[in-house]
């Protein structure tokens, strides 16, 4: 027996198990404390009150799984097709990739410009949905998707672009998930209107603000070695009238707001203590 797997799935298992009791108990406690009290406003109405706007929200319920993925170890034989880089791989995953001759972008400030370069230069391209373009930092951000659901914030499954000045590609750094799989049987989860409801009562939400189509994908649940369990996660933008925006995400299973800065400057730490010890 592999004991090494078999620890590998009874910590999956078991962090399954405590999510769904802690599910259970949730739903059981808004059944008894009756949240939706007779004569208080809906969550409708009070949005309507303070002038917040919610567009795109979908029309039905959802009904999803969590998923596992392992994490891509590649080889050069998954680049020999490309030519016309230079690259690095560390442990399996590319750390640097650079063109021999960089590869001028259509327009960035077009996103099907991206869609593009993805598919003709980057491995597996297509399976990544852009996220974020830094025209300051000249980088651009891509997140892997499966089923058309974003995998949200996690270092094995992004893209990060770089161009120069004369706004060709000079090279880019891949991680990836592969074997992504469903984890269990679907389940309701939280609509986004019970999302948006979480991130209203916690204040997060302000007045004259504009909610822009709420997005079911996926955020880390158990971050073991090297496979990962993934959880179903609403990402619901939000524009504020003072013109700045704010990303929220809400685990869609026990409606727990996830802290993503706290996750973003973990990453830059660890970053950071990855180039001091080269």
């Amino acid at each position: 027996m592999d004991w090494s797997k078999t620890k590998t799935i009874f910590i999956i298992v078991f962090s399954l198990l405590n999510a769904f009791l802690y599910s259970l108990y949730v739903n059981r406690y808004n059944e008894d404390q009756d949240v939706e009290k007779v004569g208080e406003a809906s969550l409708e109405e009070r949005l309507e009150d303070e002038n917040i706007t919610v567009k795109g929200l979908p029309a039905k319920d959802e009904k999803i799984s969590y998923i596992s993925g392992q994490i891509k170890r590649f080889k050069p034989t998954d680049f020999n097709k490309i030519g016309n880089q230079q690259y690095d791989i560390t442990n399996g995953s590319i750390r640097t990739l650079k063109f021999d001759k960089p590869i001028a972008l259509r327009n960035i400030n077009d996103g099907t410009s991206f869609a593009e370069f993805m598919q003709k230069y980057v491995y597996a391209g297509e399976t990544y949905k852009l996220w974020r373009i830094d025209e300051e930092k000249r980088e651009a951000i891509f997140f892997q998707q499966i089923d058309n659901r974003v995998i949200y914030f996690n270092k094995n499954a992004r893209v990060t672009l770089h161009w120069n000045k004369d706004l060709a590609v000079t090279g880019y750094e891949q991680t990836m998930f592969e074997s992504l799989d469903a984890f269990g049987a679907k389940s309701t989860v939280f609509t986004a209107s019970e999302a948006i409801k979480v991130l209203y009562e916690k204040g997060l939400l302000k007045q004259d603000s504009i909610i822009n189509k709420p997005q079911l994908g996926y955020y880390t649940f158990a971050p073991l070695m090297e496979t990962q369990v993934l959880a179903p996660t609403w990402h619901i933008r939000v524009n504020f009238a003072e013109g700045d925006e704010a990303d929220y995400f809400v685990n869609a299973v026990d409606g727990q707001v996830i802290d993503i800065q706290a996750i973003i400057n973990e990453e830059k730490l660890d970053r950071n203590k990855e180039l001091e010890s080269e």
